[in-house]
């Protein structure tokens, strides 16, 4: 391989990956957000929520006990969060979607069909980590710094990258309280909601 093609390789593995950047240009918006939020984030826009399904059984027994104790919606709470540029996967916000007249049911079908269908992918999850680690070192973004990411990855690499819990900050403030779905799983239940 030629100076010139090493220098391609390393200009595009260095690029910056559209999945991170979507996430920092909205992570000032959300002081709360520590290092292991910004890793979740990354790792739902990126492989989805299959992890979050042990079993169909299981993964309605969670719906259903976290729907029964869930709180109104907190002021300015978003309905649908997009985790990606193009929005082909977010976060549904559980109690909005509860106030607006959202049902159970069809969020667990669209929830176990959206972990099927998404393309999971570990590489495009670390093409995404490392973009994020590689912008943290010049740009720090309030609790999300570069000896933070290192930090994290150093423990997560050595696991192989697995899903992880949001930050005890993160837990605190927002309550988080969503399940991930693919665009197109999520637009009939937002399309049936009664509008205001």
């Amino acid at each position: 391989m030629n100076v010139l093609s090493l220098a391609f390789l390393f200009a595009f593995s260095a690029a910056p990956d559209p999945v991170a950047e979507f996430f920092l240009a909205q992570a000032p918006a959300n002081p709360e957000m520590r290092i292991e939020d910004a890793y979740k984030f990354l790792f739902h826009a990126t492989r989805g929520g299959e992890h979050a399904i042990p079993s169909e059984a299981a993964a309605r027994r969670w719906l259903e006990e976290e729907w029964a104790s869930l709180a109104p919606p907190d002021p300015g709470e978003p309905l649908w969060e997009p985790l990606s540029p193009d929005g082909r996967i977010g976060r549904l916000h559980l109690r909005p979607y509860r106030a607006q007249g959202g049902a159970t049911g069809p969020l667990l079908a669209a929830f176990l069909d959206s972990a099927r269908s998404f393309d999971a992918s570990p590489d495009r999850f670390r093409a995404a980590w490392k973009s994020l680690g590689r912008t943290l070192r010049k740009h720090p973004c309030g609790y999300l710094t570069y000896s933070e990411w290192k930090r994290l990855d150093r423990d997560r690499r050595a696991q192989g990258y697995p899903a992880i819990h949001h930050s005890p900050a993160y837990e605190q403030s927002r309550r988080p309280a969503y399940r991930v779905l693919t665009g197109e799983h999520a637009k009939p239940l937002l399309d049936a909601l009664p509008r205001p």
